[in-house]
Order: structure tokens, then sequence, then C-alpha cells
């Protein structure tokens, strides 16, 4: 069976500058300053960042994931997080969020969040990615 069958679906990304959960109410959160780009006073700039996620599973059980910010310019990664997302429950959806920390953003330009999962044979599947834009002062 292929990887990306047995291991989580990402139902949805939000690049955020902070998440916070509930106190009254599980699995829910607010989510501060969504951003689908960053403006940058100088370059290289650093920014801390979530990432929010919706998974499903259809098979209950803890799963390893990682996200890389990619410069898309040069393919060269600016950033690894892993991450563990366990569900409790088959055809489960779990909101959770990832915690980037500190991202260094060498230059304007394009960059992709990108998501991946491993699968308990030991492959790897790429199972979602998100666009995110760099703008420099000049532009």
């Amino acid at each position: 069976m292929a990887v990306a069958a047995v291991t989580p679906r990402v139902r949805t990304i939000v690049i955020c500058d902070d998440v916070a959960a509930s106190r009254t109410e599980d699995r829910v959160f607010t989510l501060k300053r969504v951003r689908q780009h960053l403006e940058a006073a100088s370059l290289p700039w650093r920014a801390t960042l979530r990432l929010f996620l919706l998974l499903s599973s259809p098979r209950k059980g803890k799963y390893d994931g990682k996200v890389l910010i990619v410069d898309e310019r040069n393919d060269r990664v600016t950033r690894y997080v892993k991450f563990v997302a366990e569900f409790e429950d088959d055809n489960e959806l779990l909101p959770m969020y990832v915690e980037m920390s500190e991202c260094v953003f060498p230059e304007a330009g394009h960059y992709n969040f990108a998501v991946f999962f491993t699968a308990r044979d030991g492959g790897e599947a790429l199972k979602a990615e998100h666009p995110f834009t760099v703008r420099s002062p000049e532009e």
C-alpha cells in the first residue's frame, strides 16, 4: 500500500504568529495574526511562527510528522521541525499546532511550508504544502 494512503491527511494549514488553546473548550483555538506573507524590515528576517493544522486519519495511532520551510528559489530548507500527531479513534479529526519557533528568512521571495508524515514501515509522504511570501522594504 502507498505511504500516502496509510498516513494522516492534512485538511487545513494556517500560518500565524500565535495560537492559543481555549481554557474552557477542548479542541478550540484562537489564531492570532494569520499570515499569507511577511513584511521584512530588513533581511535576513527572523519571525516566530506557528502552523495550525487540521488533520484526519482513518486509523487511530501515533504518527511522526515534520514541517519544512523551503526556499523555492534554491530548494534549500530554512527550518525543520518534528511533531507527533496522536489519533485516539479511527476517522478522527485532529486540530493541532506546531511551534515553528524562530524562522529565518534569508531573502525576500517565495517559500513553501511542507508537511510530511512517516508510515510505520518507515516510508515518508508529502501530505501538504502552503505557499508563503516574504517581502522586502524595497518591494
